[in-house]
């Protein structure tokens, strides 16, 4: 990650050319390494995540934070289910609108204006917008998808906080993968 999405690049000074080109291209290796691990152990390359549908597969992290505790596990077939601040239906939302960008090839401005994406360009606009960082064209109709969904995926043994359970490993920088 070369700069967080909490970025401010006319507060800081810094301008970080193709920020969300870089997000894009973090994400596609990622996701490329862990389909080659699973293939080099005979295990399918994984399924897309779908919002209103289970999680089929479960995980146990075994990890514990450092003070004590465990992170939580996530049984197989969860669901999901609204937040606090973030609903389901608004990341089916923030999604559709997303991939109907993609399909357009432009997506719009907070001030309504079209911008393409099919110039050099374009994946960093995109990048940008599913992150979301501070160069996101319009982040009230696009959301925060990627940040959101760790949210989600981290929280989703216990939404609405009854077992006050601690943040999950989707939740965390440095064991989200």
């Amino acid at each position: 990650m070369d700069f967080p999405f909490w970025w401010k690049q006319e507060e800081y000074g810094v301008h970080k050319d193709r920020k969300g080109e870089l997000f894009y291209y973090m994400h596609h290796q990622l996701i490329a390494r862990f389909d080659a691990e699973r293939l080099s152990n005979d295990l399918p390359i994984v399924e897309p995540l779908y919002w209103d549908e289970k999680i089929v597969d479960g995980f146990y992290p075994q990890t514990t934070y450092r003070v004590g505790g465990e992170f939580p596990a996530r049984p197989d077939n969860f669901e999901f289910h609204d937040l606090e601040h973030i609903k389901v239906k608004d990341m089916m939302d923030y999604t559709r609108r997303i991939r109907e960008a993609i399909s357009q090839q432009a997506v719009v401005t907070r001030t309504g204006e079209m911008v393409s994406l099919n110039n050099t360009q374009g994946i960093d606009i995109l990048g940008c917008m599913v992150e979301p960082s501070h160069d996101s064209k319009h982040p009230e109709y696009y959301g925060a998808l990627h940040n959101y969904g760790h949210i989600m995926l981290g929280q989703i043994t216990d939404p609405k906080g009854k077992f006050n359970m601690p943040p999950g490993v989707m939740e965390h920088f440095e064991t989200a993968t």
